[in-house]
């Protein structure tokens, strides 16, 4: 019995993590400019309090995902290895347990 990783399926998980990244980025942007032209025609100290709102509740959150989900791809990158041979990350770990799953099941009881 073996671990078994489905390299694809991480390959896909990462390049997916990437595609939402830039989703995300793009909804940042639309954002900033939709606050940028809704504070221009609210030239009053009401329309900056609301941009200088709109960075803190709304944009510093949508740019914290952004991190995450390039932590997550980062990640999922390492576990597959870059450069698309067998994942490096916990080959050391699968090629113990596979010894001593085959030394465990070597072994007689007495």
């Amino acid at each position: 019995m073996g671990i078994h990783l489905n390299e694809q399926a991480f390959r896909q998980a990462a390049e997916d993590m990437m595609k939402l990244k830039k989703r995300n980025q793009n909804l940042k942007d639309k954002l900033e400019q939709m606050y940028k032209d809704l504070t221009t025609a609210l030239d009053t100290p009401a329309g900056h309090a609301l941009e200088f709102t709109s960075r803190s509740v709304l944009l510093q959150p949508i740019d914290d995902m952004s991190k995450v989900i390039e932590h997550m791809s980062i990640t999922l990158n390492t576990i597959i290895g870059y450069s698309g041979a067998r994942g490096q990350y916990y080959d050391k770990l699968f090629e113990e347990y596979e010894e001593l799953d085959r030394i465990l099941r070597n072994k007689t009881t007495y």
